[in-house]
């Protein structure tokens, strides 16, 4: 019996090392699959604070989410062509923190809806906090250093986004 009992411990001692162990300090993230319509609100835009509405527009994109020990990771593929601005990345990846998925990558920003003055390096931060609605809301900057865009120099660019559930594409 003795023997028996010292087996079972010396097993549940091995299986409590080398069981996962969720920590209590993350809250789950709110998974994101499947296509969304983002909607850029250029209509919003700012400069330093000062308004420089541009045209807004809708780009459609592939999200999927993934999860393992280390936290979750969720990525944006962006299945619209920005015609103004081809060097744009077509993946952004995001990660779970304080209730919102953020993400942050160099960016060749566009100075205009035509790309007439074509684009300039920058930063860009997002972050897309999610909606009882399975939609998503957020914002994204633009931190513009240097030269900046012609006739507005080095600074930050600021506008709405959101993300909303849609029907996969017709392929």
């Amino acid at each position: 019996m003795r023997k028996s009992l010292a087996v079972a411990f010396v097993a549940a001692c091995a299986a409590v090392n080398l069981s996962p162990v969720a920590h209590a300090d993350r809250a789950e993230p709110v998974p994101v699959y499947g296509y969304y319509n983002a909607y850029i609100d250029r209509t919003k835009l700012t400069f330093n604070g000062t308004p420089t509405p541009m045209d807004p527009s809708d780009m459609l994109g592939l999200f999927t989410t993934n999860c393992d020990v280390k936290g979750c990771v969720m990525t944006w593929l962006r299945e619209t062509a920005i015609v103004q601005n081809p060097t744009a990345t077509d993946v952004y990846t995001y990660t779970w923190n304080n209730g919102r998925w953020e993400s942050s990558s160099d960016y060749p920003y566009f100075c205009d809806t035509a790309g007439a003055n074509g684009t300039v390096p920058s930063r860009r931060s997002d972050f897309l906090v999610p909606n009882p609605d399975g939609s998503f809301w957020g914002e994204r900057t633009f931190t513009v250093e240097g030269a900046g865009c012609p006739g507005a120099g080095p600074g930050v660019y600021w506008l709405p986004i959101s993300l909303h559930p849609i029907d996969p594409p017709p392929r």
